[in-house]
């Protein structure tokens, strides 16, 4: 008859297996706990009305992919990817933080509208979204002044409202959005003048104020606004001097000035600008000598000052910048020639 042994597991190895188990045991209990907070989780009742009327005064469709069972924040909604929340199928876009109240409460973060050709005013019910740090609405036909209640938005970082037909001034209580990185108000039938207000952004990265309208001086305020990476402010009727205060936004990549009215030479100032990628100061008045420091400026890639009144010799080693690759200096009065031998990254000039 054979003898068929048991072998009891080693102790140690039986407290390995009930370690292993208990661990599986634990991770699906909070998977599954997560799960159900998620779906318990519900979109505030006065920012589900707020959406609501907003989408019926903008003729908008809340897509399949977030309107989940009339549950807003759902879906697409709930997503922390920037590039899904961008996709253009995804349009219009919310976006919800459902961190609230032990996770059972979901507030709308972000508002998308883009390129889809509406129309209408900005409503009072946004005020009924006061967890929005996003609002983008850009490429479509809404119009009217943008209001100063917009100024109470105080979560928002980013306010971009280009390419559309808003009129009237810039509001002053813009200046209150104290989290906002990026203000693009640009291709609008704007008036007036920058407010000295917005001076107080001084969390403010990229400012996009191209064709919109402004006139006037750059108010001095904007000296407190140190973060500054991206400045595109082409084609309004700005006047004054280029202030030298632009010369300490050392955070600048590209300053954008074309079809301006300004007077006067190009900052001294603009020496300690050395992260500059692109610098266009195009048709925009400008006088006195081509400034030497220019060269001295190892990031710059795209130079163009063509069109100005601008004089004095052009520095050789301005051909020679290893890093240039666009060079524009026509219909100035400088002199100089070209070297025979030039960096082979410059390819047009």
């Amino acid at each position: 008859m054979a003898l068929r042994l048991m072998m009891k597991p080693p102790l140690s190895s039986s407290k390995g297996l009930l370690f292993f188990y208990l661990v599986v045991l634990f991770s699906c209990s909070q998977s599954i706990n997560a799960q159900t907070n998620q779906t318990n989780a519900t979109t505030d009742p006065s920012e589900v009305r707020a959406l609501i009327s907003i989408f019926q005064q903008w003729d908008l469709q809340a897509p399949d992919t977030w309107n989940i069972s009339g549950e807003p924040c759902s879906g697409t909604a709930l997503t922390t990817s920037f590039s899904e929340f961008e996709d253009p199928s995804n349009n219009p876009a919310i976006r919800c933080d459902c961190s609230f109240n032990a996770s059972t409460v979901c507030h709308i973060t972000s508002l998308r509208v883009f390129g889809l050709d509406k129309r209408g005013v900005i409503p009072d019910e946004i005020l009924e979204l006061p967890y929005l740090d996003f609002l983008k609405i850009d490429k479509n036909f809404f119009s009217g002044s943008l209001p100063a209640f917009i100024g109470n938005l105080s979560r928002l970082g980013l306010l971009s409202i280009a390419q559309n037909n808003f009129s009237g001034p810039i509001p002053k209580e813009i200046g209150n959005l104290k989290k906002l990185y990026l203000l693009s108000l640009g291709n609008n039938d704007l008036s007036g003048t920058l407010p000295p207000e917005l001076g107080n952004l001084v969390e403010l990265g990229e400012l996009y104020i191209n064709s919109c309208g402004l006139s006037g001086e750059i108010p001095s305020s904007f000296a407190n606004l140190k973060e500054m990476r991206i400045v595109w402010a082409s084609d309004n009727a700005f006047t004054g001097k280029i202030p030298d205060f632009v010369g300490n936004w050392t955070k600048l990549t590209q300053l954008r000035f074309e079809g301006n009215s300004f007077e006067g030479p190009i900052p001294s100032s603009f020496s300690n600008l050395t992260s500059l990628n692109s610098l266009v100061l195009r048709n925009v008045l400008l006088t006195g000598n081509f400034p030497s420091y220019i060269t001295e400026l190892q990031s710059l890639q795209k130079l163009d000052l063509s069109f100005n009144n601008l004089t004095g010799q052009i520095p050789s080693t301005l051909f020679n910048m290893n890093s240039l690759i666009y060079l524009f200096l026509g219909n100035n009065s400088l002199s100089g020639s070209i070297p025979s031998q030039k960096s082979e990254t410059l390819q047009t000039m």
